[in-house]
């Protein structure tokens, strides 16, 4: 079935100008900030991206100095290795996507089966902890508040990737519907 990226995107034009500056100025800003939080440089980024996106351009896209494509927003969130959504997400979504961050569902039978790394031995023991301090050893799901998950953060984002983009990949993180 095909998919029209600007029906998805709500009729969003396909150049990023063309919206309201305050839209832009938030995808520009998260791209910054993405970039930071990552620890890359300019230059590092450049190199990410194969040279696609050469480190002057990406410099003056988060500073507004220069427009970008829709064509070069979707580059950037592949390089980034996040979902389009989450660079033009609206306030009312980040909102939605905040409280939906606040609570973190893992399905334990899911993780159990997951392939063996660093990640899962981690986040294992962590939630061997959880359980024994709450006493529920039956339980086929766990939730997790907000601070068990930074914790983990810190820790499972040193081992190359962060600890929301890996548990994403496992598939183990149950959503409300």
């Amino acid at each position: 079935m095909a998919v029209d990226i600007f029906e998805l995107l709500g009729a969003f034009s396909p150049n990023i100008p063309a919206m309201e500056n305050r839209e832009s100025e938030r995808i520009r800003l998260r791209i910054r900030s993405l970039r930071r939080e990552r620890g890359l440089t300019l230059l590092d980024f450049e190199r990410a991206s194969g040279g696609r996106i050469r480190a002057v351009v990406l410099g003056a896209y988060e500073r507004g100095d220069r427009s970008m494509s829709l064509s070069k927003v979707i580059e950037i969130a592949n390089v980034f290795n996040l979902e389009l959504s989450y660079l033009i997400r609206t306030p009312d979504l980040e909102r939605s996507a905040t409280t939906a961050r606040s609570r973190h569902i893992y399905d334990l039978r899911l993780l159990r089966a997951s392939e063996e790394s660093p990640q899962k031995e981690i986040l294992t023991r962590y939630i061997s902890w959880i359980t024994e301090q709450r006493g529920d050893w039956a339980g086929e799901v766990i939730s997790l508040r907000q601070s068990d998950v930074d914790s983990l953060s810190i820790v499972i984002d040193r081992q190359g990737e962060t600890f929301q983009e890996w548990i994403i990949k496992q598939g183990v993180m149950l959503t409300k519907r």
